[in-house]
């Protein structure tokens, strides 16, 4: 935090009254004299209660709401939207491991999870695997019984069609009794990103069913779920087949997550794309790889952030609050 230095004249002598100077990191507090932005002086005040992990990537890996220290492979970085970020590798399997507390997981039955992005795209998969080529691992709640973990955050495979727009998907597995629909994947479409810092905010609420995909603060386009493509960012899982968008079968809400037991978090990696892999019997796969790109500033929520957090954390961060 920067302090103001004051001057005064004896005669013709300068003295210094007050001389404290530091300089600021993404992590100190800001300029008490700003104003508030949503209600919040800081991006860590928003929804702080509810904020269980965050990385910042200050040319370190540790996590730092409870002081998890990552083991990193190939990791570098590079300048972040705040400060240092993460800064993945086309050429190089990159990512982090984490011994996380059992209860993170099982604390996730409402969820966000917020984070800043920059790729350039994605290259198709290839016959054999290869690193940056095919779909982008950049965050894995691991389960080791289990070829796909209890949420699974990246970049989809895409078509040559889809040009610079980037098919991100969050796929988790709710296992509690009475969903049948137990691995929901929604993808959302976010278009003329390549190369560009872009803010993501992805949140599910237990008590609606409702999950919601934003970019920049507001609400993303269209998104591609089981049931057909939905347009407005948003959109309700369902414990069961609804039918169509209108839930002709009157299905159920998808209701609370319960996510396998866990307690292991990868970044930048799907868990069967590290080495060894995570999950048991995992094996590299023609069409998946370690994230190329940068990210910075990764934030999960046990709790579904309202679109007026979400306007004010994308803000806050945008402004190096």
């Amino acid at each position: 935090m920067k302090k103001t230095i004051g001057y005064f004249f004896v005669g013709a002598t300068m003295l210094i009254s007050a001389a404290t100077i530091s300089s600021c990191s993404k992590d100190d507090d800001p300029d008490p004299v700003l104003p508030p932005i949503g209600g919040y002086s800081s991006s860590d005040s928003v929804a702080a209660s509810n904020l269980i992990a965050k990385w910042s990537f200050e040319n370190n890996l540790t996590e730092s709401k409870s002081g998890l220290p990552g083991v990193g492979t190939a990791v570098n970085y590079s300048a972040g939207k705040k400060g240092q970020g993460w800064q993945g590798s086309s050429t190089v399997a990159s990512y982090a491991v984490y011994t996380s507390p059992a209860s993170v997981a099982s604390a996730l039955t409402s969820y966000s999870i917020a984070f800043w992005m920059n790729t350039d795209s994605m290259k198709l998969p290839e016959a054999v695997p290869t690193q940056g080529h095919g779909a982008q691992g950049l965050m894995t709640i691991v389960d080791a019984g289990g070829f796909w973990g209890g949420a699974n955050l990246f970049i989809e495979n895409r078509s040559d069609a889809d040009g610079d727009t980037l098919r991100l998907k969050l796929l988790v597995r709710n296992t509690r009794s009475g969903v049948v629909w137990a691995d929901q994947g929604p993808i959302l479409r976010i278009p003329n990103v390549r190369n560009t810092w872009a803010h993501v905010t992805l949140t599910y609420d237990a008590g609606t069913g409702r999950f919601s995909g934003y970019v920049n603060g507001a609400l993303g386009g269209k998104m591609e779920v089981p049931y057909g493509p939905v347009f407005g960012g948003t959109y309700i899982q369902y414990a069961n087949d609804p039918g169509d968008i209108n839930n002709v079968n009157g299905a159920a809400i998808q209701g609370p997550i319960q996510m396998p037991a866990s307690t292991k978090i990868v970044l930048g990696s799907h868990q069967f794309t590290t080495t060894p892999a995570l999950n048991t019997g995992g094996t590299l796969q023609p069409w998946a790889t370690t994230y190329a790109g940068k990210m910075d500033e990764v934030r999960v929520y046990k709790s579904a952030l309202s679109a007026s957090d979400v306007s004010a954390l994308f803000q806050l961060e945008s402004a190096g609050r």
